[in-house]
């Protein structure tokens, strides 16, 4: 019994562990972030928390169903951060360093930035919508439910702030990460699942 918990447990790990690896190798080209993204979140929820299917199939399965619309919402949040980056190079350049409050209007769209992009890849990976409606519904899962956005934000921050101190553990953080944001969210997208139905309605576990 022992040997089985430890194999089974070792095999948890090693998931984790290819499941970033994976996110790592797809992220390559910076624009398929965001397919890779969905990919990962889908493969920590539905293969790693509810044991279905093998990794590199579910990884896969989410990565290529979801390429196009996660590659434009991600390419909308990419032009996003361009904006608020060129925005805080201006207010520098005006001497906004020693102007905090400056600074912070220069920098204001990183907010909504930050507050939704956790919930994006988890959407993306679970719903179909249209690209106005995908951003318009994430934006209303991080207004209803500020705790929570709070929480994935500062998860998130704290997994880059470890990747940038210890850079050489960087690939081994996004699995982890990816299921450490599944538990908060998860509770939020069985509001919407409750009622489906269907043979494998795994996401109702």
């Amino acid at each position: 019994m022992k040997d089985s918990k430890l194999t089974r447990a070792l095999s948890w790990a090693i998931d984790l562990v290819c499941a970033g690896l994976l996110w790592c190798l797809f992220s390559l080209p910076v624009f398929t972030i965001g397919a890779s993204g969905t990919a990962l979140y889908y493969a920590a929820v539905k293969c790693i928390r509810h044991d279905r299917g093998t990794l590199w199939k579910v990884f896969w399965q989410g990565f290529r169903s979801n390429f196009k619309s996660a590659t434009k919402l991600w390419l909308v949040y990419l032009a996003a951060m361009a904006v608020g980056y060129a925005n805080v190079a201006a207010a520098r350049q005006l001497g906004g360093a020693g102007n905090p409050p400056l600074m912070a209007l220069a920098g204001a769209i990183f907010l909504p930035v930050a507050l939704t992009l956790p919930w994006l890849f988890a959407y993306v990976s679970r719903f179909e919508n249209s690209l106005a409606g995908s951003l318009k519904f994430v934006g209303f899962l991080a207004l209803q439910n500020v705790g929570r956005s709070l929480l994935l934000t500062a998860e998130l921050l704290g997994a880059l702030l470890i990747a940038w101190l210890i850079p050489y553990v960087a690939p081994l953080l996004p699995g982890p990460l990816a299921l450490l944001q599944s538990l908060t969210i998860e509770p939020v997208f069985r509001q919407y699942t409750e009622n489906a139905s269907g043979a494998d309605a795994w996401y109702n576990e």
